[in-house]
């Protein structure tokens, strides 16, 4: 009769485990990492569309530093934050909800969305990046 015998598996159990549940601090960085590559192109994009008050809109875009819960998943925020300054009271965000969206006598130019969708490969591999360093922290 033949004996087998397992070492290992009680740790790879624990490390996979440990991947289900991954660590906060985790998934601030792969959505920092995927934010920040949106944001770039959103400025971009900005600027080749033609939004223009100064290039304020371009340079306001952020995203935020800390996770928020939305319906169970972890997300940060893509915006345009700040005032301008040039004495209208306006929010930025509402002067790039404009340009998105247009209004009678300008057309839409949608920054936003156009550049959503032409970084969203880019973003994934930076956020699959970072995960990819986190496995290899526990030797997965």
């Amino acid at each position: 009769m033949a004996n087998v015998s397992i070492s290992g598996l009680d740790e790879l159990f624990d490390d996979l485990g440990a991947i289900i549940e991954l660590p906060d601090e985790v998934a601030l960085a792969m959505l920092t990492a995927e934010a920040e590559v949106i944001a770039e192109a959103q400025a971009a994009e900005a600027v080749a569309m033609g939004v223009f008050d100064s290039g304020t809109t371009a340079r306001s875009i952020t995203h935020s530093k800390k996770i928020t819960p939305r319906d169970g998943e972890r997300c940060l925020y893509v915006y345009p934050n700040g005032t301008r300054r040039d004495g209208n009271s306006r929010r930025i965000a509402e002067v790039a909800y404009v340009n998105e969206y247009g209004k009678h006598n300008q057309p839409a130019r949608p920054f936003i969305n156009t550049a959503n969708e032409k970084s969203a490969d880019a973003a994934v591999d930076a956020a699959a990046k970072v995960y990819d360093d986190y496995l290899k922290s526990k030797n997965l």
